[in-house]
């Protein structure tokens, strides 16, 4: 840490320690996931509840899942014009609002095979690397209290695919830099909201998904659709589990302020480690009628030449939707990256509350919110 960050963070929690709660605030989050949502169980509700418990009832929430009050769509906007003091807020449905942001959030073939260094570098990256990702932030009245990613992807389908030839012109539910790898394997990819997916494969709308086995309990993909190509393709990663509205933390006193601070990290590290990791390894141990396909040598190579040619291609797709020094962000991320492979492989080994430690460490201290 910077002495000029350390002064930042220090000056941040001494401004906190010295004023207790004064008076009680309720607090709306708003989200498009359902209350069945994983992330919603793991992660947010136990996050509002330690929140208001720490505060001693000075912080409520009102919890708004399921498309109440905001959308995926609609979750930065809503934050924005005050529909709600906290929403989750997935950038790639927020394209040109996050056009920087989603230069981290396509880094998603980079360390796919492990979410947590994939989630912590894409964390760290947005707050402390990449300035054009805070200021899209500030300029929405938002900022990024809690951040997570998904874990390795699979490819999910209502029929058996094991080959390529079984692939071809299939509709593929496919977002941001999943639909480069949905065209290299002959398959035609269609953005579709996750709340939107169990639907749209039963009525035939979408033949596959690339997405977490997570969603298969999350969204009740495995009520339609059991077929699952074991082919890892990449992991979602710098999405916004908890964006705060500026006006509605400025509106918190110092002390509330630093209970919400200190409770995001473990927020963050369960919604990763416990909603997507530790579920999709008891899913794979538990699932019945569910079939699972090992890849063929000619999917395996397609996805390795899609890898190869990623930085590329991620590179050039940014830039065209208006992103600047998009290398600059992508050689940001896999700097920090190296990093967190070794705090994933040797300190945090998928146990949310050393992700949790992590965090706090490597971003958190280093970081004052109220400049965000």
């Amino acid at each position: 840490m910077t002495l000029r960050k350390t002064l930042v963070y220090a000056a941040f929690m001494a401004a906190s320690i010295a004023t207790a709660p004064t008076s009680a605030t309720e607090l709306i989050y708003g989200t498009g996931s359902g209350s069945k949502s994983r992330i919603n169980i793991d992660a947010i509700v136990p996050f509002m509840e330690a929140t208001t418990k720490a505060s001693g009832g000075s912080i409520t929430w009102k919890y708004m899942p399921g498309n109440q009050i905001v959308t995926v769509f609609s979750a930065l906007k809503g934050v924005r014009d005050g529909l709600v003091d906290a929403g989750m807020v997935v950038p790639v449905f927020a394209r040109k609002d996050l056009i920087h942001v989603n230069v981290v959030y396509d880094t998603y073939y980079y360390s796919g095979d492990d979410p947590i260094a994939a989630s912590g570098a894409a964390h760290e990256t947005i707050l402390l690397r990449c300035p054009a990702c805070v200021e899209e932030y500030r300029r929405n009245k938002a900022f990024l209290l809690a951040s997570y990613g998904g874990s390795t992807d699979s490819l999910v389908c209502t029929k058996p695919v094991r080959t390529l030839a079984d692939l071809k012109g299939l509709k593929v539910r496919a977002a941001g830099a999943q639909q480069r790898i949905a065209k290299a394997l002959g398959t035609v990819p269609i953005a579709v909201p996750p709340q939107e997916l169990t639907l749209a494969l039963e009525r035939g709308a979408l033949d596959c998904a690339i997405m977490a086995l997570n969603w298969m309990v999350s969204f009740g993909v495995q009520d339609v659709a059991k077929h699952v190509l074991d082919l890892p393709m990449g992991s979602s990663r710098g999405l916004g589990l908890i964006v705060m509205s500026r006006p509605s933390w400025d509106k918190l006193d110092p002390a509330q302020k630093k209970i919400l601070w200190e409770h995001a990290p473990l927020a963050s590290a369960r919604a990763v480690a416990t909603s997507y990791i530790a579920l999709d390894k008891k899913y794979r141990e538990t699932a019945k009628g569910i079939t699972f396909y090992k890849p063929g040598d000619d999917l395996k190579a397609i996805l390795k030449q899609v890898v190869a040619d990623e930085r590329g291609n991620l590179v050039k797709a940014l830039q065209k939707q208006g992103a600047k020094n998009v290398g600059a962000i992508v050689d940001a991320y896999l700097e920090v990256l190296e990093k967190w492979k070794r705090l994933s492989r040797d300190e945090i080994k998928d146990d949310p509350n050393a992700y949790a430690r992590a965090l706090e460490r490597e971003i958190y201290r280093k970081v004052d919110p109220n400049k965000l």
